[in-house]
């Protein structure tokens, strides 16, 4: 069975092409479409109407590749926004049927996309919402997901560091006691983006980000050095896409927050995330056959 599922987050809109439970090819663009939700409670219209062309275009990639199903999802962005219910109907009108993940199923699909063994904490930063689960092979022990992410901070605070900082203390107490565990992931594009800047990578490569080690001190020197790089300047830093150039100041300050929360200094970065969580959940739910 062929299959492609669609994540239509804060920041980024996803596409995986997957053939018998394995994936063949993702897809990404940079549409924005979480960003100015925080101070106006809307999805921008411009942002909105380009999010819409791009899943009209990935239902056309996945359709001539012969899906025999394609899945479209939403979080958090599509999930708080005053101006939610316009955004589904301009996308069923073109066909387009958005499933608006509750906050736990989207930590769980996150759980199941990039679970490996023994006790796994997962962390999901997105763009209106980071989501933390822990779990095992039998399934999640604790999850919480908190309306905080990258399009959230810079409505909040731009790059203001000291401002970051003291909105990421105070948001992270929302997640109380996490419990213990055996190895923390991390997916998403904030992590994988100090993965490809660490590696200077002119194109992404899901099988060097996949369990890719991450230390505490490669997220903060980065953080450092864009911050005192005029925007306009930050192409020298290979692997860091334009669209993120302002955003992964914020990114870094809340991805070292939570490491220090947890009490680690590094996190393994995985490729595989809610897009093959969400397909996984959808064949445990027999939605999927």
């Amino acid at each position: 069975m062929k299959y492609a599922v669609v994540d239509i987050g804060s920041n980024s809109v996803r596409l995986m092409l997957s053939q018998d439970g394995v994936s063949v090819k993702k897809f990404v663009a940079t549409t924005g479409l979480g960003r100015g939700l925080a101070t106006t409670g809307k999805l921008d219209t411009y942002n909105l109407a380009i999010t819409l062309d791009v899943l009209a275009d990935y239902r056309k990639t996945a359709e001539k590749w012969g899906a025999d199903e394609i899945f479209f999802f939403a979080t958090e962005a599509v999930r708080r926004a005053d101006n939610r219910a316009d955004f589904l109907f301009q996308a069923r009108e073109r066909g387009i049927e958005i499933d608006v993940l509750p906050s736990q199923i989207e930590a769980k699909i996150g759980f199941l996309g990039a679970y490996t063994e023994g006790v796994c904490c997962v962390v999901d930063i997105g763009g209106a919402s980071t989501e933390i689960a822990v779990g095992d092979e039998r399934g999640l022990i604790y999850s919480k997901s908190l309306p905080i992410g990258l399009a959230v901070l810079n409505d909040e605070c731009k790059e203001d560091v000291d401002a970051l900082q003291a909105y990421v203390a105070k948001t992270l107490r929302g997640y109380g006691e996490v419990p213990k565990f055996d190895h923390l992931l991390s997916i998403g594009g904030t992590s994988a983006t100090f993965v490809t800047m660490q590696e200077q990578m002119i194109e992404y490569d899901a099988k060097i980000v996949d369990m890719y080690r991450l230390n505490r001190d490669i997220v903060v020197d980065f953080c450092r050095r864009v911050h005192a790089t005029p925007i306009e300047q930050r192409g020298c830093f290979a692997g860091l896409e334009v669209k993120r150039r302002d955003l992964i100041v914020g990114g870094g300050i809340l991805l070292v927050g939570i490491m220090d929360m947890l009490g680690r200094d590094s996190v393994i970065v995985r490729d595989s995330d809610n897009l093959e969580g969400y397909l996984e959940y959808k064949t445990m739910t027999g939605v999927a056959e």
